[in-house]
């Protein structure tokens, strides 16, 4: 190529940048300090981490990928270069992903609220801690708009005080009147000193998880959980090719073996397209007592499910609307435990190759300290709507689901047979 090769020296200055702000964070979190120390450690820190994996990825971008696209154009790139240049940028890849594991995981276990967000707002990045405190102030996600979930006032004031470098503190006051709340605020710069992105961090107690919101305990049958490889045309068909029902229930209790269905949702899902409009829900009527242990969860009392029809019939219904498609759920195996309970006493089978969420994200994401479907959907930036709603927790599985296809073929994980041997890969383990 006629363009600049990839300069080892830019790679090995922005590690090493970002390795000394590693060791400033570590020393900090074990030789403690009072909130607003920590926090502008913490700031500078991670906006240093930000610029170490920036000043990379600017490196291969400039490097790599521009003269790359120019010789294409000019149709002056042979083979052996073309691979040349391929295996270099996904060096400079593995780099940046390994530095946004490390960052990832050491948010995780602050403290403290960290979130880090583009000049105009969006979220991109946001701990576990950040994403509780937020939540009651509207939808929390990646590409969210910060302004509607902490004061555009405070955020604006301290944005425009640390516009000269450092961090600042101040008091944010969230949208939902809650603060103020002593917070910090540094600038991430590029390399020529514009501003890529903030990192705002905020000391706030946090609610603890309500009763209603506890995730259900994982639940393994392995006869159920355990999937067979079909082979032929089937097996080898690609995963964004296949169609799929994703669904989940609400029940009287977690007894697999004696208690009941009290709600379906299920929606469609053609490849990776969400189809919104093609969806089933219905109350079911248990035919005994719901207990007001369960009611807590999903709310779901005596007097709604008057009229509404037995397990039988909604499971054929659920039968009926998934016709040949794949089955979806979170912890899969304790779905499928009441509906085929719900099937046979219909006199119908319910036969259709099953995924788990739950098994997929275990085998993909095996350092993830939470598997259930709220951590995977702070994770992945995906709103549940009403947490316990039959349907609308469908529809956040159905959310994770696509984007684990997505992860699952881009590491070469395309077929159904594939993902079955991964599920039962991580099953065993």
């Amino acid at each position: 190529m006629d363009g600049k090769r990839l300069s080892r020296t830019d790679i090995a200055a922005a590690i090493l940048a970002g390795s000394v702000l590693f060791a400033a964070l570590f020393w900090a979190m074990t030789n403690g300090g009072h909130a607003a120390g920590f926090a502008g450690t913490l700031v500078s820190a991670a906006a240093g981490i930000a610029l170490s994996v920036g000043l990379v990825a600017r490196a291969a971008r400039r490097t790599l990928a521009e003269p790359l696209a120019a010789e294409i154009a000019a149709h002056r790139l042979d083979a052996e270069r073309l691979a040349a240049a391929l295996a270099a940028q996904a060096g400079a890849d593995a780099e940046l992903a390994h530095d946004r594991r490390w960052l990832e995981t050491i948010l995780r276990s602050l403290g403290e609220a960290v979130v880090v967000a583009a000049p105009d707002n969006r979220i991109l990045l946001l701990n576990d801690r950040a994403h509780d405190l937020l939540a009651p102030c509207g939808p929390v996600g990646l590409q969210r708009d910060l302004t509607a979930l902490v004061s555009a006032e405070a955020l604006d004031t301290a944005r425009a005080r640390a516009g000269d470098g450092g961090n600042v503190g101040f008091e944010a006051i969230l949208a939902d009147g809650r603060g103020p709340y002593p917070a910090r605020l540094g600038w991430v710069r590029t390399a020529d000193g514009g501003r890529e992105a903030y990192v705002l961090s905020i000391s706030a107690p946090v609610a603890s998880t309500s009763a209603s919101a506890a995730p259900r305990p994982e639940f393994y049958d392995f006869d159920l959980a355990r999937l067979k490889t079909v082979g032929g045309r089937m097996g080898a068909r690609k995963l964004s090719a296949l169609a799929y029902v994703v669904f989940d229930l609400e029940t009287t209790g977690l007894d697999t073996a004696r208690d009941d269905i009290v709600a379906v949702g299920a929606i469609r899902v053609l490849g990776t397209r969400i189809l919104a409009g093609e969806s089933y829900a219905t109350l079911v009527d248990p035919g005994r007592p719901i207990p007001p242990a369960s009611t807590v969860f999903h709310g779901i009392d005596d007097k709604a499910v008057v009229g509404a029809p037995k397990a039988a019939e909604a499971a054929r219904a659920l039968k009926l609307f998934a016709h040949d498609a794949v089955l979806v759920a979170h912890n899969a195996a304790f779905d499928l435990a009441f509906l085929r309970r719900a099937a046979a006493s219909a006199g119908i089978e319910i036969d259709n190759p099953p995924f788990d969420t739950l098994m997929i994200a275990r085998w993909l994401f095996p350092d993830l300290a939470d598997h259930s479907l709220d951590g995977l959907a702070r994770r992945m930036g995906v709103e549940i709507g009403r947490r316990h709603s039959a349907l609308d927790d469908a529809r956040a599985t159905a959310e994770i689901f696509v984007r684990l296809v997505d992860i699952c073929e881009r590491r070469g994980i395309e077929s159904y047979d594939a993902l079955v041997e991964t599920s039962n890969m991580a099953l065993e383990i």
